[in-house]
């Protein structure tokens, strides 16, 4: 049974062609799938498509590209979008207010200057926030910035956003299973509860070893972090003394 609402998605995707001109014509011709007509337009299949342009072939779900809202086009169209003395990302900062400001003062990649590359680029340009506490420097898509939904940040000041109810220390160990809840009981800082601070700070909070009891302090994001988590000190040291005693 299809969901509530969701009745008028099941119109066949070439059906949905036929119906809305050379858009529909152009997303029919560009169609590569063998049996298109076991696919409405509203699913979520990955279909294949060849680019009348370029001749690009993709992979993209069928409703990504018969959507009314932002349908996605080609990648390698996009990517390589015209550039001219209107169309770049000069040209659209300079009409985007405090967001435009903001982004052409962070923009400091070298390799290609704001007049070469258009605002909804696939480019992954270079960043340097603004914050005069952070000048984090990055590399992030063009579009993903100047998109008028949900624009993408500094990556560093996002995780080191202050604390609030649905971001702190407390939520994210909550989210984490045993390793959540590990955390959270050795963390004992007297100055600073766990709502107080966010799983991505540089705060040195004070720790006590669930093993050994061993006190220690150490950063949030040090202990947080999935590829380089830091732990116990003391239990550490006990196992490279072991190691280095079963060597010898």
């Amino acid at each position: 049974m299809p969901k509530k609402g969701q009745k008028g998605l099941r119109k066949p995707f070439l059906e949905w062609c036929a119906e809305n001109g050379k858009r529909g014509e152009r997303l029919a011709n560009e169609f590569r799938e063998e049996l298109p007509t076991e696919l409405t337009y509203g699913s979520k299949y990955k279909a294949k498509w060849k680019c009348l342009k370029c001749k690009h072939v993709w992979r993209a779900a069928v409703n990504h590209r018969t959507r009314s809202v932002r349908p996605s086009g080609c990648p390698k169209c996009a990517h390589n979008a015209h550039v001219s003395k209107t169309h770049n990302f000069l040209a659209w900062y300079e009409k985007n207010g405090e967001l435009g400001k903001k982004l052409s003062r962070e923009y400091v990649d070298k390799d290609k200057p704001p007049t070469a590359v258009p605002k909804a680029s696939h480019y992954k340009a270079k960043w340097k926030c603004s914050n005069v506490e952070c000048k984090h420097v990055w590399r992030a898509e063009m579009c993903d910035r100047t998109r008028s939904d949900k624009p993408r940040g500094c990556p560093q000041c996002a995780n080191h956003a202050p604390a609030s109810k649905t971001n702190n220390f407390l939520t994210w160990c909550e989210k984490k299973g045993e390793r959540g809840k590990k955390l959270l009981k050795e963390y004992v800082d007297p100055d600073k509860p766990p709502t107080a601070v966010t799983y991505g700070s540089k705060y040195k909070a004070l720790w006590k070893c669930a093993e050994c009891d061993h006190e220690w302090r150490a950063t949030l994001n040090q202990r947080t972090h999935t590829r380089s988590a830091n732990a116990c000190p003391a239990c550490k040291a006990r196992e490279s003394a072991g190691d280095e005693h079963a060597a010898g």
